[in-house]
């Protein structure tokens, strides 16, 4: 699920994090760097271990109007679709699942008041009670009603969104990525293999994927110095300490993917930092890194300072 991009956000945080506390710590700080790529997963595990956790409160709220000393027609012989939904039962019964679950330690059961908002939050919507009304739901349509409560209530949450909030301020920039592959997970559960269903990996490939991070963090780190220089030359109008520390922090990692990342092209590693100062640096920080960026990708060019290998890399 995660993506280079998201790599190189998670390498960032990192990066100011340990340059903000004039850490020292190579490893001390590529371990929190790692935390913090693998606690993401937790996002996926939770919306999945919530399905489960809404049904059984639904089938809580039956059993207990039942009881009631003048139970209602509707109480005696309630709509059970929701709680006979094959594709919740999928999920509920995926050991593969279960088995993450338990190691990760995620559970809703100390959140009982928050299953009970949600619940009574899409219960009566017009979408959900023509459910509750077919006479025997198709796969297809308990598949459907599952990603109407995920897209059109937990998604939307505040509620899920605090919760997330209080174990990690960085989740907010990884929830998005983690609800498509919890919607791809949904839509890959099939009625004549239901137990079989592909639970989505972090990462499509692990090793590649951590050795990158790693040798991001690490390389730009152990070549800081020299890279600082380098921005320095380009910005000779400005003092360098004036700079922001994320605007810095953004061109010393380019610089470090352009000279020691032999297979990522020029024109991607550019257009990534660039894209991401957007999101994590001021309004005109796109157009200072812009320039700062072209003019030592020329220099760099003219010394040999670049070297790619590959097909389509060499210029």
């Amino acid at each position: 699920m995660l993506t280079r991009r998201h790599i190189r956000e998670k390498v960032m945080k990192a990066l100011y994090a340990f340059f903000q506390s004039n850490n020292t710590e190579l490893a001390a700080g590529e371990k929190e760097l790692f935390l913090s790529i693998d606690r993401v997963y937790d996002i996926y595990l939770y919306y999945l271990a919530l399905l489960p956790e809404i049904r059984h409160f639904g089938s809580q709220l039956i059993e207990e109007r039942k009881q009631k000393r003048l139970p209602t027609e509707e109480d005696l012989k309630p709509l059970m679709n929701f709680v006979d939904n094959k594709v919740i039962e999928a999920v509920s019964t995926h050991s593969g699942l279960y088995n993450l679950f338990s190691k990760s330690k995620i559970s809703w059961n100390a959140e009982q008041e928050l299953i009970k908002k949600l619940y009574f939050s899409f219960k009566d919507e017009d979408w959900f009670r023509r459910y509750l009304l077919k006479e025997t739901p198709t796969f297809e349509e308990d598949r459907e009603v599952v990603y109407d409560i995920l897209e059109k209530i937990v998604f939307q949450s505040e509620l899920i969104g605090q919760y997330f909030e209080e174990r990690s301020i960085y989740w907010v920039d990884d929830i998005e990525i983690m609800q498509a592959g919890v919607l791809k997970t949904i839509k890959g559960i099939k009625e004549d293999v239901m137990s079989g269903f592909k639970i989505q990996p972090l990462h499509k490939e692990a090793d590649e994927d951590r050795k990158f991070a790693s040798d991001l963090f690490r390389k730009t780190i152990i070549n800081s110095s020299e890279f600082q220089k380098e921005i320095a030359k380009r910005t000779q109008n400005w003092e360098i300490d004036r700079i922001a520390r994320m605007d810095i922090i953004l061109m010393k990692m380019a610089i470090c993917e352009l000279t020691q990342f032999t297979s990522i092209p020029v024109k991607v590693t550019l257009d990534e930092y660039i894209e991401m100062s957007k999101d994590y640096s001021s309004p005109q920080s796109k157009t200072f890194i812009n320039g700062v960026l072209d003019k030592i990708v020329a220099d760099f060019k003219r010394d040999n300072k670049i070297a790619k290998a590959g097909r389509g890399l060499v210029e």
